[in-house]
This record gives C-alpha cells, structure tokens and sequence, in this order.
C-alpha cells in the first residue's frame, strides 16, 4: 500500500462543488487546469460528460437520489476512480473525494477534491511516500488554526486516503490521525474530514 502512494507528494487538488439538486458544477481553476481546458467551462453534469472515459461515464456522473440521502445522514464520504479524456487527447486517471451536506438553502450539494493518479494506474513510483508540499499562497488566519500534523493529514484526506492508509504513511496510529482530523474539522467549522480538506485547499493551506 505504501508503495502504491509514494508519488502523490508531487499532486495537485482541483475542487468541485456540485448542486445536485439545481444540477451546479463549480470547478476551480487547477480543476479545469487538469481537464486542459479554460476556467469556467462546466457548468454542469453534461458539460462534464464528454470529457469522460466512455467506459466510465456511468461510474463517474451516476447519481442515486436513496443513496446521496443515506450518506448524507450517515456522514459518509464519496469517492471515486475513472478516466478522463482531457482537451489534448491525454487519457488521465482521476480520484474524485467528496463530502455530501445540505447547504443553508435546503440543497444537496457534494463538496469535494480530484487529483490526477494516472501514475498509479502506470506503476510509475517514487521510492518512499511523502506528502504533498505546501503551497506558496496561504491565507494566514486559516493556516493558524491547524497545528502542522492536522495539515498533514488533511493532505492525505484530500486525495482520497482513508484514515488508516494516513497512519501507515505518517507513522502514526489510525485513532491519531483521526484525533487530528476531528480537531481539523473542529477548527474550521467543517462538517466532516473531506469538507474540512475542501476548506484547507481553497485556503492553499494544502
């Protein structure tokens, strides 16, 4: 398992944030960067589709109306694996985490990160795991809040490694990294790990 992360220190997140029920997409500028395409060109699911692996459409885009209200009331994360064609022509992996919540107008809307994995897919390893360097931009008042391991493993939460995969990387134990991640949520007034990741990216904190 350690291995088979050793190259996400070199990762970019890219966020979304999808309206479900007013069908919404929202993607950042690293998001679209990833895609190669220009900021602001989706809008919605079926902007999105054409740019997906054909295989994959239906794993990547389904939405089960019973199973988005089950993960929302049991506080779940979802995450997801598929390709993407990008503008170039590039068949790109992608992992896809999110958090599902019910904003203040009563919408269901998943919040959520993608990196580029394709070098996993590709057994293309660096030797030891280590994660993601900071960023040069980081809002000041946000970053005081996290202590230095909390920020470590919000990295690893947004690209989709679960509490246990974390205490493996970082050495530390699963109820640790989860004692972190609890703190993190805490402190920036997020609803669970992933939207407190979410809150950590668009920071630049990670």
């Amino acid at each position: 398992m350690l291995l088979l992360i050793s190259h996400l220190k070199n990762l970019k997140a890219g966020l979304w944030d999808y309206n479900i029920d007013l069908d919404i997409l929202e993607c950042d500028a690293t998001w679209h960067d990833l895609l190669g395409i220009g900021p602001g060109m989706m809008r919605s699911i079926a902007d999105f589709r054409p740019f997906i692996f054909p295989d994959d459409v239906d794993r990547a885009t389904a939405i089960d109306p019973e199973s988005v209200n089950a993960m929302i009331e049991l506080d779940e994360q979802y995450h997801v694996d598929f390709r993407v064609v990008r503008s170039d022509g590039q068949v790109r992996w992608w992992r896809s985490v999110a958090s599902l919540i019910v904003d203040s107008h009563h919408h269901r809307r998943a919040i959520g990160c993608v990196t580029d994995t394709t070098d996993l897919h590709r057994g293309d390893l660096d030797p030891a795991p280590a994660a993601p360097p900071p960023p040069e931009r980081v809002v000041p008042d946000i970053a005081s809040r996290l202590s230095g391991r909390e920020i470590e493993c919000l990295r690893w939460v947004s690209i989709g490694k679960t509490a246990w995969e974390t205490s493996r990387i970082v050495e530390i134990s699963q109820r640790t990294v989860e004692f972190h991640l609890s703190n993190a949520a805490r402190k920036l007034e997020a609803k669970n790990k992933v939207h407190a990741a979410v809150i950590a990216v668009r920071a630049g904190i990670i």
